[in-house]
């Protein structure tokens, strides 16, 4: 267990929402960047300049000639058996203990016919929590394998990995995670083109490569990834889960790539964080485990729908119908109006907090006797914490509530220190987040198959892991067994 005081100084939301903020630091790795803040809102798409070849073979990248990113025509889904990069996968298993009957799964096996739907698959992983701050996942990358631990993250797309550790939030973490060092993967390939981001506080800035990549009981072939040279602030690298292919980059992301080898049915995860310090936390790629919540998946749809999103920035928009609280022995109580209230927000694994309207923010401080700090931060009496309260979100009308625990919700940056779980959006920012105090009460399958995040309240109960993505919308016909 990480110390609590190595967290006093951090706040990190290590998210990749929206682009048009104003950047605070420019370029990766100018020196050191340990101010206490958060790593908020990418304010700088990078640019793909690879050739999309090396010596050694043809990769997933741009084509040549290409100085920037190409603005792709309205995107349509492309059948994922487009993606054949090469040789077959093998399952490795993983470490930990996954839930459920083990899947039978053969050493080595052939890709199959896109035809055929992929049966009883999904991979099982779990998730690291430090300290509220975020949630990491083993990869093993490389021949033989290397081990680093990467941030989880919705509000991206793409895979990187390095840290630059001497100008990270803090070196001690960012050691502990690992180095990836192609140089010593005799199947590493270097891909070439430059990957430039950068956050509200920090940026990182490297290359591409392509290697052999184990995760969640899946070993992938050709995964092609970013290895940073130059960072700050960030103190992991991270796994972007979002619409990658064909929409914000031009070469499939690691998601997409189970798909196309058959790992799993469709471009579908589900994730189930736990509550704050229980010390389980799961991903389940291609398939819901049915013991961590009760009664049926509510379907959610994306919102803004797929169509109407910046078609190179497609995000996990979801739209908010209700904000309230129950406290303790009372009734839920709700702060907004009864009648056609609506506030798209993003579900950001990478944001530590969650980001609402401030008059919102305001109204639900005052239920906690909140205090607002210098830097506009509304702080809590951390014994809060221990009151059976909820804070209370509501989807599609009141069809679906998910309550927070206060437990879950207030953010204890160290002991005796804690933050409300939801903090003003920028001024004059739209860009409203439900990050990791808002996803800790819920279970959430993520679905690009049918564009719908399908959630319903968070239990632990035991293990049982069913396929999804067979056919489209299957997840609606999950009932959950707590």
């Amino acid at each position: 267990m990480l110390a609590h005081a190595v967290f006093g100084g951090l706040l990190l939301a290590v998210a990749c929402h929206s682009a048009g903020l104003p950047a605070s630091s420019s370029g990766g790795g100018k020196g050191p960047a340990r101010n206490p803040g958060y790593v908020r809102m990418p304010v700088a798409r990078h640019q793909f300049n690879g050739t999309g070849k090396s010596s050694r073979g043809w990769h997933w990248s741009s084509p040549p000639g290409a100085t920037g990113f190409p603005p792709p025509p309205q995107p349509s889904r492309r059948p994922w058996s487009t993606f054949q990069p090469g040789a077959s996968s093998t399952q490795p298993a993983s470490s930990g203990h996954p839930p459920g009957p083990s899947p039978s799964v053969p050493s080595h096996r052939p890709r199959r016919d896109a035809q055929v739907q992929a049966t009883n698959r999904w991979g099982w992983s779990s998730l690291e929590e430090l300290g509220g701050i975020a949630y990491t996942i083993q990869l093993d990358i490389g021949t033989p394998p290397q081990t680093v631990k990467v941030f989880i993250d919705t509000g991206s797309y793409e895979l990187w990995v390095n840290p630059r550790c001497d100008t990270s939030a803090s070196a001690t973490l960012c050691e502990a995670q690992g180095t990836y060092y192609p140089d010593k993967s005799s199947s590493s390939m270097f891909v070439g083109g430059e990957f430039d981001v950068s956050y509200g506080t920090g940026s990182v800035e490297g290359y591409y490569w392509s290697d052999v990549l184990s995760i969640a009981m899946f070993q992938i072939p050709q995964v092609q990834f970013a290895v940073a040279n130059d960072s700050n602030y960030a103190f992991a690298g991270i796994l972007g889960l979002g619409y990658a292919y064909p929409y914000s980059i031009n070469y499939p992301s690691v998601l997409n790539l189970m798909v196309s080898e058959g790992l799993i049915s469709a471009p579908i995860f589900s994730l189930g964080l736990g509550g704050d310090q229980d010390n389980f936390s799961e991903i389940i790629f291609g398939g819901v485990n049915t013991w961590k919540f009760s009664g049926p998946l509510v379907p959610v749809p994306i919102w803004p729908p797929i169509s109407q999103q910046d078609p190179r920035w497609i995000q996990y928009w979801v739209n908010v119908t209700s904000v309230g609280m129950t406290k303790p022995g009372e009734h839920p109580v709700i702060y907004t109006p009864s009648d056609a209230f609506d506030m798209p927000m993003l579900l950001d694994t990478g944001s530590t907090l969650s980001y609402l309207r401030e008059d919102l923010v305001a109204v639900i401080g005052q239920q906690f006797d909140a205090t607002v700090d210098n830097a506009g931060n509304y702080l809590v009496d951390c014994a809060y914490r221990d009151q059976d309260g909820t804070v209370d979100f509501g989807f599609d009308s009141g069809r679906m509530v998910i309550n927070v625990p206060y437990k879950d919700f207030i953010y204890q940056q160290y002991p005796g220190h804690c933050l409300l779980g939801v903090q003003p959006a920028d001024a004059g920012s739209t860009n409203y987040v439900l990050g990791d105090t808002f996803i800790r009460g819920a279970y959430l399958v993520f679905d690009q198959q049918s564009d719908t995040i399908w959630m319903n309240q968070y239990y632990n109960c035991g293990d049982g892991v069913a396929t999804v993505g067979l056919s489209k919308g299957d997840t609606g016909r999950i009932v959950g067994a707590c």
